[in-house]
């Protein structure tokens, strides 16, 4: 049969749907299907696992050379790994690694007292790899040493799913942002849930919270001195003792729940495609969200510790090219000098809802196209690896100032 006749066979068919029929119909099949593919495929929470190490990864996370690991185990009674085989390399599990960048790793430790840092990653729109950035960010951060939290603002929750837990069918109401919108919860410290990585906490998403849309305005409409921009900023002032650096996913809009996170933000990431319908969308992002905050009471006095523009999925293409000058000559030095590229190997570990931290290799399936060879997940790896330590030199240079910046 042709394309022509699948076409025609298509439009003899009845595809008209009601409200009804999407939510007791085309809805249903879908969620089953994806319960279908995570049980045959997908690895959620908690089959979900983390990655192993070898000795020469633990060097180099900790900057010293391999051959003095022997004398640093002894000297610090630090883990010595388990034997993957006979005549084989060592393997560390992920808490043995943190364990051993805690104590020999060369990053200042955040000064007791001193409050930890919150980053948003943000864009109007989707498909920008903001999500896969935000997650892989959080993910680093704990190897330079970091605990992290990473909330996930989206009602898509695709943070949720790279972090192990489905969306909908292991994610309540209750466990995502909403008690603390709906002023039922004065503090985030509810929502907390431990992920199959180590020293990476979620709060997680389902698509129940789109209702935060419908619930901050009932909040304006009952009292019109209501603070709305700082409900996040406020539920998430008590966990910042305990967390060095807050990421935040935000959803692919400029609403209610994006503005919150953008005011409790001390810093801003937007991942950006240079392509020519992304940068438009980008600057009209920034002029909408400072017209926005200057009606806010007091918002012309926020700072921000950086604003970056991070070029993410990049083609070798001179168009590609061309569009990357414009960002460039738009947001100069805002623009981060590394970029993400255009990956099918990427892709397909996204489909498989890994990072490029999750495994080696990420070898996800047998095809030689969405094989990752060495040098391509160095590649993937290398711009996430200096964004995250951009990051964390940021907020130790913040940290180590004798008065912390407010908010």
């Amino acid at each position: 049969m042709t394309a022509n006749d699948l076409l025609t066979a298509k439009v003899t068919v009845d595809l008209s749907m009601s409200i009804a029929d999407i939510r007791d119909g085309l809805a249903v099949r879908a969620l089953d299907m994806l319960d279908q593919v995570r049980a045959t495929m997908l690895e959620p929470y908690p089959r979900k696992h983390p990655p192993t190490f070898t000795a020469a990864n633990i060097a180099t996370l900790c900057g010293f050379d391999k051959q003095r690991m022997k004398y640093i185990t002894t000297k610090l009674g630090l883990p010595t790994g388990t034997q993957s085989g006979p005549g084989r390399a060592k393997i560390f599990t992920l808490e043995e690694t943190l364990t051993w960048i805690h104590a020999a790793g060369p990053r200042c430790k955040r000064p007791a007292g001193v409050r930890g840092r919150v980053v948003a990653f943000a864009n109007f729109k989707g498909g920008v790899a903001k999500t896969s950035t935000s997650v892989s960010v959080a993910q680093k951060l704990t190897l330079l040493g970091r605990k992290v939290l990473l909330i996930d603002a989206d009602p898509q929750g695709s943070a949720t799913q790279l972090c192990g837990y489905a969306p909908d069918a292991e994610i309540a109401d209750t466990d995502t942002l909403l008690p603390l919108i709906y002023g039922d919860e004065a503090s985030l410290q509810y929502a907390v849930k431990e992920t199959y990585w180590k020293n990476l906490d979620l709060i997680a998403a389902c698509n129940t919270l789109q209702d935060a849309e419908y619930a901050i305005p009932s909040h304006i409409l009952q009292d019109t001195r209501f603070e709305f921009w700082n409900i996040v900023r406020n539920g998430l002032q008590p966990l910042l003792e305990a967390y060095d650096v807050v990421i935040i996913d935000t959803p692919p809009a400029l609403s209610y729940l994006t503005t919150n996170v953008l005011m409790a933000a001390d810093a801003i990431i937007m991942p950006l495609p240079p392509e020519a319908l992304d940068f438009a969308s980008s600057t009209q992002f920034w002029q909408m969200f400072s017209e926005i905050a200057g009606r806010l009471p007091n918002a012309e006095g926020k700072r921000y510790d950086f604003v970056n523009i991070f070029m993410t999925k990049v083609r070798p293409f001179d168009a590609s090219k061309g569009v990357q000058g414009w960002i460039r000559k738009a947001y100069g030095d805002h623009v981060f000098p590394l970029h993400v590229p255009d990956s099918k190997v990427q892709a397909a570990a996204l489909g498989a809802l890994s990072t490029v931290y999750d495994g080696k290799r990420l070898d996800v399936d047998a095809d030689a196209e969405t094989r990752m060879t060495g040098e391509q997940y160095e590649r993937l790896k290398a711009p996430l690896d200096s964004l995250s330590e951009f990051i964390d030199d940021q907020f130790q240079r913040i940290w180590s100032q004798p008065v912390e910046v407010a908010a």
